[in-house]
């Protein structure tokens, strides 16, 4: 699985590949290439960001999905390294969830002014693959972009929904 890359203008390599929008960002449209920003949405000094919660058919751990936008006209680092992640088990334990970046290609990396991107990062504990988390808190307020915008959130707290596909087992 890959992880997250910026690249200077506005390209992201990402975890699942997702079309990312090179087209002008509006500042506070949370909309990025004519498609809304899903979940949960804060401003993050020059980043509107939003965050959202699956899992994924592939993936062992719980999937974030992030989305941002440079409000600014000037360049605004997006630090996904930075973000602490925590959830808790179907038995009530709050466990320290990390990326799964087997290539360790997380770092902190800048976004052009008006541009958007998105990323999506699996999750897990330390101690196995995650998939006993039915919620995560995200600390998008450890993205580096700057203090959040009064009255906004820089914590989001989601439950682990499930993927779209569901896999079963039949017998004849």
């Amino acid at each position: 699985m890959r992880s997250v890359r910026l690249a200077a203008a506005c390209a992201v390599a990402l975890v699942t590949p997702v079309l990312v929008g090179c087209a002008g960002y509006r500042a506070g449209s949370f909309a990025m290439a004519g498609e809304p920003f899903v979940g949960e949405r804060t401003t993050l000094g020059c980043l509107d960001v939003a965050v959202d919660v699956h899992r994924d058919p592939v993936a062992a751990g719980p999937v974030v999905h992030y989305q941002f936008g440079n409000r600014c006209d000037r360049a605004a680092t997006v630090d996904l390294a930075r973000v602490r992640v925590t959830g808790r088990t179907r038995d009530g334990a709050e466990v320290a969830l990390v990326p799964f970046d087997p290539h360790g290609e997380i770092r902190a990396l800048p976004l052009d002014a008006h541009r958007a991107g998105r990323e999506r990062i699996e999750y897990r504990t330390r101690r196995d693959l995650g998939g006993d988390v039915i919620s995560i808190c995200v600390a998008v307020g450890d993205l580096g972009a700057g203090p959040a915008a009064p009255g906004l959130p820089t914590t989001t707290c989601r439950t682990v929904a499930r993927a779209g596909l569901e896999l079963a087992e039949a017998t004849p």
